[in-house]
């Protein structure tokens, strides 16, 4: 039996006799081109193909697609654009239905033609199905899954079986938080003894420090997160802040990061209320570590998470974090301590955890050193490497 583990430290060549090492990944991404979920897989893929490891992709066919993927390819990946759902981009426009190929028949080409020794399967969302595993199970190539978010959207009892046979016969399912992992497992209704906790990679360094802003009488918070309601929860900024009470306090909250959708009813909303001053609209911001050396905070009303990297983000540039109990923030932040979180997202709970910052407002600096200090012991320092070594063990086949 072909030993993965071995063929990749084996001078990092990726060689057993003639034949060479193949990974695949298949990422369910739909939403958007390119997502935080992208992230983890992708320098992997990097790695694996630094050391001398074929590798072969799996992504939705987009009409701009993400630079990463052109990357990929540029660094030896093959890439195979599956069909766009909705068949209005232009290869299929051209096409008649009737010889339209279906996802699972692109799938099962794609595992036949690469023959790839080991797969790697990424769901953005957990109601994403896990598409090769049926193909992967039947030709008896190990895979694994990753979980990159949960929310408390229910499974159809259809499709139960046919999620349990997908999550049971992978060599591992990682999920990026505890309470994802408790809510899948809720889902199908099975305990998942193949399942374990990985970390993202995030955007700032490790030992950032920006300096603490001038408040200038002005509390700043920034809203770190692609403009998603769904996700996001930015509308619940709204009502929140339209209260007369917050209107009389000196609080600005800045919204980072492009619209997935709904920046135009954003925009809408702080006009109709009135909010100018108190919601701001900044756009995707390059640097994340610049923000913080203009923000006091963070808040994100998120109505779920897998695991948001604008908290660990935010915690490793020695701020605050006013957010959710969804996700992994429950086992970063501290309530009181190192942030605030409202037990869901509501209006009523945000105002309650907003307030309750407020009220040790003086205090957030040296809380914000704290939650440095506290993320530091709760995360890994380098995920990719962290997630690489577990995905060379995997391909190990006993």
């Amino acid at each position: 039996m072909r030993v993965l583990a071995s063929l990749i430290s084996n001078h990092g060549l990726g060689y057993f006799g003639f034949c060479k090492v193949k990974v695949g990944f298949y990422s369910s991404m739909t939403g958007m081109p390119w997502g935080g979920s992208e992230v983890l897989w992708s320098k992997v893929a990097h790695r694996l193909l630094n050391n001398d490891i074929q590798v072969t992709v799996n992504y939705r066919w987009w009409e701009n697609a993400a630079p990463e993927l052109d990357h990929l390819r540029s660094a030896g990946a093959t890439i195979w654009p599956r069909r766009d759902p909705t068949w209005r981009s232009w290869p299929y426009r051209m096409t008649s239905p009737r010889n339209l190929e279906s996802e699972t028949s692109h799938v099962r080409r794609w595992i036949a033609r690469e023959k790839p020794d080991f797969v790697l399967v990424i769901l953005g969302y957990h109601l994403d199905a896990v598409t090769p595993a049926t193909e992967l199970i039947r030709r008896e190539i190990p895979y694994a899954i990753n979980v990159q978010a949960a929310s408390t959207e229910a499974l159809e009892e259809t499709d139960l079986e046919e999620f349990r046979a997908a999550y049971r016969n992978a060599r591992k399912v990682f999920f990026v938080s505890q309470e994802n992992l408790d809510r899948v497992e809720t889902n199908l209704a099975i305990e998942l003894h193949n399942a374990a906790i990985v970390d993202n990679p995030f955007n700032v360094q490790w030992n950032a420090n920006p300096c603490w802003p001038s408040d200038q009488g002005r509390l700043q918070l920034a809203c770190v997160g692609r403009i998603h309601f769904t996700s996001k929860g930015q509308d619940l900024l709204i009502p929140l802040l339209k209260q007369e009470k917050w209107r009389d306090r000196n609080l600005c909250i800045r919204l980072f990061g492009d619209s997935q959708g709904n920046r135009t009813q954003m925009e809408g909303l702080i006009e109709r209320y009135g909010l100018q001053s108190h919601i701001q609209l900044a756009g995707f911001a390059q640097n994340v570590e610049d923000i913080w050396g203009n923000h006091h905070g963070l808040i994100l009303p998120s109505r779920f998470e897998g695991a948001a990297l604008a908290v660990v983000e935010t915690m490793l540039c020695n701020r605050i974090c006013i957010t959710t109990d969804v996700g992994r923030n429950r086992e970063l932040i501290d309530h009181g301590e190192t942030g605030f979180l409202a037990a869901a997202a509501t209006v009523e709970l945000l105002d309650a955890a907003l307030e309750a910052a407020w009220k040790k407002r003086g205090d957030w600096r040296s809380m914000g050193e704290l939650a440095g200090r506290r993320i530091r012991q709760r995360y890994g320092s380098n995920p990719v490497s962290d997630f690489y070594q577990q995905i060379v063990d995997l391909g190990h086949i006993q």
